[in-house]
């Protein structure tokens, strides 16, 4: 499956969160700066661009929001990871697709019913990341 030109979607408002290339988030640090990040529609590429005065700290958890309803994007299975839908270019099938809060920690999940892969030199097994 190729992994650029799939549909990413907020998991609330059903909002589409790509454009051009790169999804839109509203972020949020741990030290309340504010700012927008524009990720890598890539699953498993770490690049994004933000402001020069927006830093991340490794190691800092970072909150992501839809930039259209505003809602925490926010895992219901665990605290440190994101999660919204992709929608695959190829198959049209709907995934859940999470990325870690972590800044620095590269690790992301792509599941779809008992699918699961997984990404990222940080990534652990699915029992740790939701069934700890």
């Amino acid at each position: 499956m190729s992994l650029k030109n799939n549909d990413f979607i907020c998991p609330h408002c059903k909002g589409h969160l790509n454009v051009g290339n790169h999804l839109v988030f509203a972020t949020k640090t741990e030290r309340k700066h504010k700012g927008l990040i524009m990720m890598s529609p890539v699953v498993g590429d770490y690049d994004y661009l933000h402001h020069n005065n927006f830093v991340l700290n490794a190691g800092e958890k970072v909150d992501f929001e839809c930039p259209i309803c505003q809602a925490d994007l926010t895992s219901n299975q665990n605290k440190d990871y994101a999660m919204i839908h992709m929608v695959g270019e190829e198959d049209g099938a709907e995934y859940e697709l999470y990325f870690s809060k972590i800044a620095g920690n590269r690790s992301t999940y792509l599941m779809a019913n008992e699918n699961f892969e997984s990404f990222g030199d940080d990534a652990l097994e699915i029992e740790a990341l939701f069934y700890e």
